[in-house]
């Protein structure tokens, strides 16, 4: 009678190192897919486990036949059990047939309700007619339905005849009185808008004669300073010449005027400055308002931009005190 160790070559007394190592070369060899043999290979590992589990004396026979036993217990276990659930698929099968049968049962019954219902809704909704209605309805006069449309054009004949008397009652008389004085009203409008026609054109004239006069200019040689030149017929007056060739006047009337130098190019215009005529070689503009159109700016400032040019503020102090003289006497 062989034990598990006499299977795997070991003895009581080996450790459990040297039984694995035993374990592992057996295996080595015996594996299937080392062209070995797997019954073989399923009692090595038998006695294997057995050894590690302390039963390395037991007999290898009996210990195989109690599991082939217990095997074939459970492989008749698993028998039951299958057939069990075969008989309970069996019987689902059966109450799911039963239910469509149920079902189809109760869609026939609804079918057969709804054309019930239908068919009694057409006979309350059909009504027959008999056949003495039908001979009463076409023995009815024609000329009923002349008469009835007789009296729709009369009535409406009616309301309109009472319109057109209430409207002439409604509207007044006109007095004679009254329609002298619309004529006088009439008459008597146009004759302030004839006056204030009168004012305008006598308005026109005024402002021609306030017309500005060109400052006739001696031309100069010196650059950026302010110059009193000597007296002429014309009024006094003060002015600078810049680099450009341009000139800045201002004379008794406290205005000051921009005389640009018509050779060179010229950009648009700011709108404070107010075209006046052309002088010479010169196109003539008042500051009306702005930078430079006052003598504070050209006091407190060392040189003024006007039109893109810059107009120093040397000697400007002397010369306009220069010019109040002149303009005094």
């Amino acid at each position: 009678m062989t034990t598990f160790h006499d299977l795997l070559g070991t003895t009581e007394h080996t450790t459990p190192s040297e039984i694995k190592k035993r374990y592992k070369l057996l295996s080595h060899r015996l594996h299937p897919d080392k062209l070995g043999s797997g019954a073989l290979m399923q009692l090595v590992t038998l006695a294997y486990n057995e050894i590690l589990q302390g039963n390395g004396n037991k007999i290898c026979e009996s210990v195989v036949s109690e599991k082939l036993v217990l095997t074939k217990k459970y492989a008749q276990k698993l028998k039951h059990e299958l057939e069990s659930q075969r008989t309970k698929s069996i019987d689902l099968e059966q109450q799911i047939l039963d239910l469509r049968k149920s079902l189809n049962k109760e869609k026939n019954e609804n079918k057969n309700l709804t054309e019930q219902l239908k068919n009694e809704a057409a006979k309350t909704l059909v009504h027959d007619i008999s056949p003495a209605e039908i001979n009463r309805s076409e023995k009815l006069p024609r000329f009923k339905y002349g008469i009835v449309y007789s009296s729709i054009l009369l009535n409406i004949l009616l309301a309109v005849l009472v319109i057109t008397l209430f409207n002439a009652q409604s509207t007044p008389l006109v007095d004679e009185s009254n329609t002298n004085d619309v004529l006088v009203n009439t008459i008597e409008q146009p004759q302030p808008k004839l006056i204030e026609q009168k004012q305008v054109k006598v308005a026109k004239p005024a402002k021609e004669k306030t017309a500005i006069e060109v400052i006739n200019i001696e031309l100069t040689n010196s650059i950026n300073q302010w110059e009193l030149p000597r007296l002429t017929a014309n009024k006094p007056y003060i002015a600078i010449r810049n680099k450009a060739g341009s000139y800045i006047v201002s004379s008794c009337d406290k205005r000051f005027y921009y005389y640009a130098n018509l050779t060179q190019q010229r950009a648009h215009l700011p709108p404070n400055l107010a075209f006046i005529k052309h002088y010479h070689n010169f196109a003539v503009y008042h500051i009306g308002y702005g930078i430079g159109s006052q003598k504070d700016h050209w006091l407190n400032s060392q040189s003024i931009k006007v039109n893109r040019e810059y107009f120093s503020n040397v000697n400007f102090e002397q010369m306009q005190q220069a010019l109040k003289t002149r303009c005094v006497i």
